[in-house]
């Protein structure tokens, strides 16, 4: 049962049943990770993804505890080891299967007599599908199902075997196991791919490998030959080389016999004839100019496979994909990683230009000059090339017409620029990356966005593992997420830092996360040497390139920060220009990629550029006004949504002016501007409080409180309020003081914070005693009255539920009046009066409906719904709850819909129908869950116990 009359307002729910497992995907063929439906999960804590590493490296095999024992904490196990491992099962059987309930084995991890297993017949594990395309490739009758289905098979071994658990736990036998297993098989696909003369087709995936150990000869001298045999003839010389090097520099040795006759194989003539994906000497070789692929390249796993997908004709990817995204989140890398794994289907060429579209020091490259380099790359002597840019651009489209060749224009400025280097055939793949978005080539080009965000948490830890060694970053785990969170994400800015961190390896993570936090808001830690290198140059760039007034724009965005992100309304106030004027810059900003948009008509700015937005910025005068009328905007906005939200509340200075921007016109509108700026809000209110603007905190704070309320955000809720407190105290009239307790004696109540609560609701209630408000002073009576429900004070509660009704009475407040009543009605149920409570409930329903307050009609049939159910009416109770569920569901009231719900459940229970009890218990347990509040492990149990109880019944039937 809720309480005051924030509890008689709407309040919005995101329906939904129980969540799924869906399909699940498990890789140890490098990181240990998981995804559900596409989204990956998170694998904690550290031991349990080690005992999940253990099962999948031994998947579709039981492991005994004694075993798992052995390989997680070795020979000196501690005694408490073994519950250790028991536990940490059942921490991987809620994450592989989130609908479970208790003491349900499930269907993925299983126990038999000779102890766990994983179970890969329901989702897909990577050992798996690697060992089942191995054996494909052994049965296969032709060379190109070999060399494809090896190909496929490497692609899955992404890193060391469980690369991020712990070294020692990963030095046992069995992950070395898995580890050669892995290089045998990749050792005997370079052999296939040179015996079927389909060298291209498998270089990538062995460059990736061999690049993990360089010492690893057996597997350098089949990089080198795989180099030879397509083509790359110089490039296979300079591998020998650097092995030659390392070998002599860390080892003290020569190269071996094999390595050295693979130098000896490059060095003969025949072996510079480079060979077709069909096997067929070709007497000219297409061009091959693709930069290296980055061996730290890490993550990008869904973007990959989403370019892969891409076959509008069943045969090569889309003809055009352009891949955008701010500066230094890792554009070249994805697109040159994308162009490596897709070469072989292009076996007439490869070609790549840098158009440096934003390079600060240099004209973007005219297309006539990428073009004559093109045209001689295929040969075309300087005297034949066309003079004029449409004969050149007849020329490559000739050139390339019919054939299949691989094109990457990286760093375009702009469509234009892009245009003239397409080829006329579908049969050749472009790759285009920019900081804009080139929506031109979507509309006439048929171009398909790759957009690109910052890396996972995950993903950028394997990118600083790549670079600074898995044992270093686990290490230092904390730090290296604290890095992480200062760098955004952003490779760019990672990699800078990760270069620093390398050639200092006794430099700590921590004191490397210590400077990025002194120096956190400027950009001064990712100084370089190099331009190119350099944040603050790549950012500038682009800001370079706006207009006065989006740049303009992007200071105030830097410099007067309120949230994580901002509407097209707020960002009008902040400009102080009209809402139609800032649509156009906020374009320019997100063509620019200097700012993302995180939502229809919601955009974030990264903190990286932030921080060089803000180091533009010149004076503090224009931030400060920029900022008062941002919180101007919130300011004026909530109150508005909040007496469309809530109506039946009396505003609180209703002489207050109109938002300066349009806002919500109805409730709908109100209630979606509230969520989407829940969290700018209470940011609105920490701003406003520290800047001394106590009006603006306490009226931001006050209007939003009904809804944060209604659907469960208490801790906001009480935060805002509590900042919203001590910017008033010294400032402020007793009535706004006394407004405010109130509201923060509501959220401590739902807390369980009662001493807490009872000291707000005192203060409140001598403050308005003081002032004679005989309205407020039956609403702290009434709330005091929940108070006392909630320690089992009952006789205390309804003498303040009796002082309730006499002060709303005498005030004259009908609401109030059947407040009072319902709460009167709902004490003698809980008291076991339930007779009592009959009269109550039925007086509150019809003065609520006299005054128009349907929320309240909610609450008094709830409290109907209760009393008949304890007096054994169990049709009767049903009927009311679903009439109060009905009106708490349209209302979107998620905390009272969950209570209403659960209460459901009991009464069907009673009255003997346990699969609808169930059913109701585990819909209001959703939202519980959700919310975080009291009574999640009462409907835990129930549903836990009705679960064992329908299996017992399932087992006695069954005999």
């Amino acid at each position: 049962m809720a309480s005051h009359e924030l509890a008689t307002a709407c309040d919005p729910v995101r329906h939904g049943g129980l969540p799924v497992s869906g399909q699940v995907r498990l890789a140890v063929l490098g990181s240990i990770r998981g995804w559900r439906n596409g989204v990956e999960f998170a694998l904690r804590p550290p031991q349990a993804r080690a005992v999940l590493a253990v099962l999948l490296a031994r998947v579709g095999r039981p492991v005994s505890v004694t075993d798992m024992l052995d390989v997680v904490w070795g020979p000196q196990a501690p005694d408490a080891a073994a519950n250790a491992v028991h536990v940490h099962v059942r921490t991987l059987r809620r994450l592989l299967e989130p609908e479970l309930v208790a003491r349900d084995g499930g269907e993925w991890l299983l126990r038999g007599s000779g102890g766990y297993q994983i179970d890969g017949t329901h989702g897909v594990i990577d050992l798996l599908e690697f060992r089942g395309l191995i054996d494909q490739a052994r049965s296969a009758q032709d060379t190109a199902s070999v060399v494809t289905s090896y190909r496929s098979a490497l692609k899955l071994w992404t890193g060391p075997i469980a690369g991020n658990i712990d070294a020692t736990v990963r030095s046992h036998p069995l992950f070395q196991e898995v580890e050669r297993e892995c290089m045998e098989a990749a050792r005997t696909a370079a052999d296939a791919a040179l015996a079927a003369g389909q060298a291209t087709a498998m270089l990538q995936a062995i460059h990736t490998i061999a690049e993990r150990d360089i010492l690893d000869e057996s597997m350098q001298a089949r990089l080198v030959l795989l180099l030879a045999a397509a083509g790359r003839q110089a490039q296979a010389l300079e591998r020998f080389e650097l092995v030659r090097r390392t070998l002599a520099d860390e080892l003290g040795v020569d190269p071996g016999e094999e390595l050295t006759a693979a130098h000896r194989e490059v060095l003969r003539p025949a072996a510079v004839i480079p060979l077709t994906s069909t096997g067929q000497a070709s007497a000219a070789a297409g061009p091959a100019q693709l930069p290296p692929d980055l061996p730290t390249f890490t993550g990008r796993v869904a973007e990959l496979a989403a370019a892969a997908a891409l076959k509008p004709d069943g045969g090569a990817v889309w003809p055009l994909i352009t891949v955008v995204g701010m500066a230094g989140v890792g554009k070249t890398a994805l697109a040159v990683r994308l162009a490596h794994e897709v070469a072989d289907r292009y076996p007439d060429g490869q070609l790549f230009v840098n158009l440096r579209g934003f390079d600060p020091g240099s004209a973007p490259t005219d297309p006539a000059d990428a073009l004559h380099g093109f045209l001689e790359a295929f040969g075309i002597t300087a005297a034949k090339v066309p003079r004029t840019l449409d004969g050149m651009v007849t020329s490559y489209r000739s050139l390339l017409a019919g054939r299949r060749v691989l094109v990457v224009l990286d760093n375009a400025r702009d469509a234009e620029q892009v245009r003239p280097l397409l080829p006329g055939s579908r049969g050749c793949l472009t790759v285009v990356t920019s900081r804009t978005t080139l929506s031109g080539l979507a509309v006439t080009n048929g171009a398909h966005p790759l957009p690109l965000q910052a890396l996972s948490t995950q993903d950028a830890l394997d990118l600083l593992a790549h670079r600074l060694g898995r044992e270093r970053v686990d290490a230092q785990a904390q730090a290296a997420t604290a890095i992480i969170r200062y760098c955004g994400g952003l490779p760019l800015a990672l990699a800078v830092v990760a270069a620093a961190a390398a050639t200092d390896p006794a430099l700590s993570l921590e004191a490397i996360a210590a400077d990025l936090a002194a120096t956190h808001g400027r950009l001064d830690a990712f100084a370089a040497t190099e331009a190119v290198t350099d944040v603050r140059a790549v950012f500038s760039w682009s800001y370079q390139a706006l207009s006065a007034e989006a740049a303009r724009l992007l200071r105030l965005l830097g410099t007067a920060r309120v949230g994580p992100d901002i509407g097209v309304a707020a960002a009008a106030s902040l400009a102080g220009v009209p809402l139609a004027q800032v649509r156009p810059l906020l374009s320019e900003l997100l063509q620019a990629s200097l700012v993302s948009r995180s939502a229809v008509d919601r955009y974030v700015l990264h903190d990286l550029i932030a921080a060089f937005a803000a180091e533009t910025a010149t004076g503090d005068g224009e931030r400060q006004a920029a900022l008062h009328r941002l919180l101007d905007y919130y300011r004026l906005t909530a109150l508005a949504a909040e007496r469309l939200y809530l109506p039946v509340r009396e505003p609180i200075q209703p002489d207050l002016p109109a938002p300066p921007v349009e806002g919500p016109t109805d409730r709908d509108a109100a209630e979606a501007w509230l969520t989407a700026e829940r969290l700018t809000l209470l940011d609105a209110v920490r701003q406003a409080a520290a800047l001394g603007m106590a009006d603006h905190a306490w009226h931001i704070a006050w209007s939003t409180a009904p809804f944060l309320h209604l659907t469960g955000q208490w801790d906001d809720m009480r935060t805002g309020l509590q900042l919203a407190l001590a910017a008033c105290s010294d400032t402020a009239d007793a009535q706004t003081v006394a407004n405010i307790c109130v509201d923060l004696g509501i959220v401590t109540t739902e807390l369980g914070l009662h001493e807490e609560a009872q000291t707000h609701l005192v203060r409140a209630g001598e403050i308005f005693g003081t002032l004679g408000d005989r309205r407020n002073q039956g609403r702290v009576s009434r709330q005091m009255a929940y108070l006392c429900v909630q320690r089992d004070s009952l006789a205390e509660a309804l003498a303040h539920t009796a002082d309730a009704l006499a002060h709303t009475i005498a005030a004259g407040y009908r609401a109030g009046e059947a407040s009072a009543l319902n709460f009167a009605a709902w004490i003698h149920v809980l008291a076991g009066e339930p007779a009592l409570a009959i009269d109550n409930g039925e007086r509150a329903i019809a003065i609520f409906q006299e005054v128009g307050n349907e929320p309240g009609v909610a609450s008094s049939w709830d409290t109907l719904g209760h009393a008949h159910h304890k007096l054994g009416d169990f049709a009767r109770a049903e009927d009311c709850y679903l009439a109060a569920l009905s009106l708490r569901r349209k209302q979107r009231s998620r905390v009272f819909e969950a209570d209403i719900l659960h209460r459901l459940g009991d009464n069907h229970l009673a009255a003997g129908a346990s699969d609808k009890a169930r059913e109701h218990w585990k819909q209001a347990l959703v939202i519980m869950e959700e919310m975080g509040g009291p009574g999640v492990e009462e409907l835990r149990r129930k549903v836990a116990s009705s679960a064992a109880a329908q299996a017992d019944h399932v087992t006695v039937h069954r005999r």
